[in-house]
């Protein structure tokens, strides 16, 4: 009987938010670990976070955006200090350029997460903000990038006889899109960023435009454009201007905070000298703009271009320094006994915050309460495994911290697939080690709820650094191993981790498995110097939709599999095609394939090898006819020296020395890709480039030991298998490209004609290349062969089809 069940969907990395943040983390894990699967929670209907929810008139960013915008996109704009619509569009051309628009999913809001250390993943429930249905996820990583304050509310404290006024009381962060406050009397309560962001964009058409603070903040002049940035752009160009800019204003930024921190005394003077010379003469600035406390016990706000001082100089604002005693019918009595009329209030009085969304997460049962636990590296929580989180700077620009942080996760779960790990873990090993506020900040709406955060201790890696070139060295440069963070394995293997054989004949193989349990297997087999991750994934879910449990493995001298210890063959050798005498052949890898399959107990599977793998595949079909059910070779050959040969600029650059750096290694991928693949089916690029960066990380030894020049030897060391070929059984299909520059488009036509009955399919314009292009087609000519080749795969399938409610 067939399960109505909905099946749960598992990925690699949960993301939640698709703000700066949550876009930020999406392009690091697209670029650095292509191959794992990821989604982005946003619980609203758009992306863009802060920039795109709140709509206050001024709205802007108080950092400059050379360093409030990624490092990997430069800020194009003439202004370095820019309106929120500018800094929307930003985001969303990162979003589109980085191919992270169907990753993002909208009105998807998590409220709880447990995680289960036997199965080292996280069960997400989800609620869908838009029809109140209920979604649950699973998860290797859960990454929260969704800030640190309510988006549904704002903090607003309790002012007696509100309810008296009789005009409107709006709060910054909903603010109606008719409000008409033209020539009108505005009262703004606040005094921190989003305040004086309000009262000069508000002055230009109110009447008037009063700003009432219960404490001064430290505000100083910032220019709206910076003339070094835009001329090194101009003189250097986008890119290198953007860069050395970054590095400036990341020095300056720096020393400004150093020098407020070191000599409080003199930067409070050297402000209020600056102040005075904007405001009016005879100002009572120490009235209204002498803060209490030392400049960056809170976080000073920033004026482009000195509009509020411009505004109160030219009478269009002003400041007033009181409490509220209550509000009254046309505005608000003062404890002063001083009454400020009103025709429009506006509440800018703060945020609340929200640490992780508010989601409720648990390990193994048990609730995590947060003020247990100590922040490790300003982005885990101590006794939470694989559990990372995106929180910014608060003495400079946030997001200079979310890039390192970014860099910093996917390094280490690229260390985890390295080590076969699945499950990390920050633990304190010293129990009395003394602990402070999470965020050490002396702002009221941080203050209000301290006493619900984390913990950070008095030593790295336990303090939560605000410091920029500290974190460079903990985050880009430090070692991923750490005592205090615990590396282990599951005891509950899941199906689409890497996981390993020691087969009899001695290599080691490295596989991976997709799709249910009891379908149909599908040995996929890769091709020259290729890990299993060179599948694309499009066409393996496309399998695994059909019915198929997919079965990936890294040939030997490839991915995580065994290096083998032999001498690879010179180039010399190669050109001339002979094998050393101790090399092994494609016989030898036939049966690391055959042994891979004993071991997972399937005495049949339908074969599919590209390449050397469809060599491979020809190989075990011939010498195991009753191991293979089908067998599809793709853009393979025979072996026979009058067909198939590469083009003479082919060998070339297949002969040359491995990459010694992850980006040569990247370089050369793309360059090769440039040379063999199709103008009708073009690459993705993007997506190319991301592989090759992870295949690098993931190769290890592969990529400095001759093992590509091993794996030739192989294919060179079996000579010419023709006879071998027509010794296959299995029903047999043959597809190759009419453009293929690594094995002409005759070893195809060879292959075909060497097996029996096989059928040959040649695709226009196809080359040596698993474009996006081809990929549902193969899956369809897969597939079809399977289903004609073999009555129990038929029924099979389509129940596996018809269990997933497609058509039977």
């Amino acid at each position: 009987m067939a399960s109505n069940q909905t099946p749960v969907e598992h990925l690699d990395v949960l993301v939640v938010g698709a703000g700066i943040s949550g876009i930020g983390a999406g392009r690091y894990l697209r670029s650095e670990l292509p191959s794992r699967s990821f989604a982005i929670l946003e619980a609203r209907a758009a992306c863009g976070g802060t920039w795109d929810l709140f709509r206050y008139p001024g709205i802007r960013s108080d950092s400059d955006l050379h360093t409030f915008g990624y490092e990997f996109k430069p800020w194009r704009d003439e202004e370095s200090i820019a309106s929120a619509p500018r800094i929307l569009a930003y985001l969303r051309e990162t979003v589109a350029e980085n191919g992270l628009d169907d990753r993002i999913r909208y009105h998807h809001k998590v409220i709880r997460a447990s995680w289960s250390s036997r199965e080292a993943r996280w069960t997400v429930d989800v609620e869908r903000t838009d029809t109140g249905e209920h979604v649950r996820m699973t998860a290797s990583w859960l990454f929260c990038a969704s800030g640190y304050y309510r988006y549904d509310e704002g903090f607003t404290p309790r002012f007696e006889g509100r309810e008296r006024f009789r005009g409107p009381i709006i709060h910054p962060q909903h603010w109606p899109e008719d409000l008409d406050y033209a020539g009108k009397r505005v009262l703004v309560i606040g005094s921190g960023a989003t305040a004086v962001t309000l009262v000069p964009a508000m002055a230009d058409t109110a009447e008037h435009v009063t700003m009432l603070q219960r404490t001064p903040t430290y505000i100083l002049p910032v220019p709206k454009k910076d003339v070094i940035a835009n001329a090194l752009k101009a003189l250097l160009g986008d890119r290198r201007g953007y860069a050395l800019t970054r590095r400036k204003n990341i020095a300056q930024q720096r020393v400004i905070w150093w020098f407020c921190q070191r000599h409080p005394v003199a930067a409070r003077r050297l402000i209020r000298w600056v102040n005075a010379r904007l405001l009016p003469e005879g100002y009572p600035v120490d009235e209204h703009f002498n803060p209490p406390y030392n400049p960056w016990d809170q976080r000073l706000c920033a004026v482009p271009d000195g509009d509020l001082f411009r505004a109160v100089r030219g009478g269009r604002a002003s400041v007033v320094t009181d409490r509220i005693s209550k509000f009254t019918e046309n505005g608000v009595l003062l404890e002063s006994g001083r009454e400020i009329g009103a025709d429009v209030v506006v509440t800018a009085t703060g945020l609340n915050v929200r640490v992780f969304g508010d989601i409720a997460l648990t390990v193994d049962g048990d609730p995590v309460h947060l003020p247990d636990r100590v922040s490790y590296k300003g982005m885990m929580l101590s006794g939470v495994p694989n559990f990372a989180y995106a929180i910014g700077y608060t003495n400079s620009s946030w997001t200079l911290k979310i890039g390192l942080l970014c860099e910093h996760f996917c390094r280490l779960v690229a260390h985890m697939d390295a080590h076969g790990h699945d499950t990390c873990r920050p633990e304190v090993s010293d129990p009395a080690m003394p602990t402070r506020p999470f965020l050490d900040f002396a702002a009221g709406y941080v203050q209000r709820v301290v006493h619900k955060l984390p913990r950070q201790g008095d030593r790295m890696p336990w303090l939560t650094s605000m410091s920029y070139h500290s974190d460079v060295r903990l985050l880009r440069a430090d070692d991923l191993a750490d005592p205090e963070l615990r590396f282990t394995r599951a005891t509950a293997p899941r199906a689409t981790d890497d996981r390993f054989v020691d087969l009899p004949a001695g290599p080691r193989i490295c596989y991976r498995t997709d799709g249910p349990a009891d379908g149909v297997p599908l040995l996929l087999v890769s091709g020259l110097g290729r890990d299993l991750t060179a599948w694309p994934r499009r066409l393996v879910d496309g399998l695994v939709d059909n019915g198929f449990r997919v079965i990936r493995f890294d040939n030997r001298d490839a991915g995580r599999s065994s290096q083998i210890p032999t001498p690879p063959p010179s180039l010399l050798r190669q050109l001339l095609a002979r094998p050393r005498p101790d090399a092994y052949d494609l016989g030898d890898m036939a049966a690391d394939a055959h042994g891979l399959l004993d071991h997972l107990g399937i005495d049949r599977a339908h074969v599919v090898g590209v390449s050397m793998g469809g060599m491979i595949a020809q190989t075990l079909a011939a010498r195991h006819p009753g191991r293979v059910a089908s067998l599809t070779s793709i853009f393979s050959t025979t072996g026979a020296r009058g067909v198939g040969q590469p083009a003479v600029s082919t060998i070339a650059r297949l002969a040359r020395r491995p990459a010694a750096t992850r980006e040569k290694a990247v370089e050369r991928h793309l360059a090769l890709l440039a040379h063999i693949a199709s103008a009708t089916f073009p690459p993705d690029h993007a997506l190319e480039r991301a592989w090759a960066a992870a295949a690098w990380h993931r190769g290890g030894e592969a990529r400095t030991r001759g093992a590509v020049a091993r794996q030739i030897g192989a294919v060179q060391a079996s000579g010419d298998r023709t006879a071998e070929l027509r010794r296959i059984t299995a029903p047999t299909l043959v597809v190759h490209g009419d453009t293929d520059r690594v094995v002409h488009p005759s070893g195809g036509r060879a292959t075909a004609e060497a097996i029996p009955g096989a059928r040959h399919v040649e695709i226009a314009g196809m080359a040596h290349h698993l474009a996006p292009g081809v990929l549902d087609r193969l899956v369809d000519l897969i597939s079809d062969l399977a289903r004609a080749s073999d009555p129990t795969a038929v029924s099979t399938v389509d129940a596996q089809v018809a269990r997933a409610g497609g058509p039977a």
